[in-house]
């Protein structure tokens, strides 16, 4: 099961994404689960760090990813991580068993 946290500050700012763990719905290269969840997490990082909307720092290992996120940014990196939470929220809702939200 995935599990996803989006840590936010003081202001209600996101900080911080962590994704740990494989979903399970299918076998290694065939999960559509994992791919949703990654597909999203990678638009909204490679979207804020290519658009150099906020400074971020990430590390990215099999079944893993941590993200922190400047609180000093463009609007444009709020609008994206707030889509991330979204989709993220919608796929858990659809994949409860593979998907678990620990903390938005």
């Amino acid at each position: 099961m995935i599990k996803f946290k989006a840590k936010r500050n003081d202001e209600g700012k996101i900080v911080k994404i962590e994704i740990r763990d494989h979903a399970g719905y299918a076998e290694e290269g065939f999960d559509i689960v994992c791919a949703a969840v990654s597909t999203a997490c990678e638009m909204a990082i490679m979207g804020i760090e290519r658009l150099k909307l906020a400074k971020i720092t990430y590390v990215q290992d099999d079944g893993f990813l941590s993200c922190d996120i400047s609180p000093e940014r463009e609007a444009g990196a709020d609008a994206l991580l707030e889509s991330l939470v979204i989709v993220i929220c919608e796929i858990a809702e659809q994949y409860k068993k593979y998907l678990l939200i620990l903390e938005v």
